[in-house]
């Protein structure tokens, strides 16, 4: 997850509205999406948050693990 991300041209800067860009790396594939957990400078984030809201700026990275307690 420490991959550099891809940022938009100046030109996308401007549009009205934000775009949001997210670069992933999949370790395994074995596991089902519900059971992954993201985590945010140690706390749950939930599927509704932004980046805005979690104060993310650029090249922060998003931690993901697997939530055991899911079957």
């Amino acid at each position: 997850m420490s991959d550099q991300e891809s940022k938009p041209s100046s030109g996308d800067l401007r549009d009205k509205k934000e775009r949001v860009y997210i670069k992933l790396r999949v370790v395994g594939q074995d596991l089902p999406v519900n059971s992954l957990r993201p985590l945010f400078k140690g706390q749950r984030i939930a599927d509704n948050h932004s980046r805005k809201e979690l104060g993310m700026e650029e090249e922060e990275v998003m931690e993901v693990y697997q939530d055991i307690r899911s079957k």
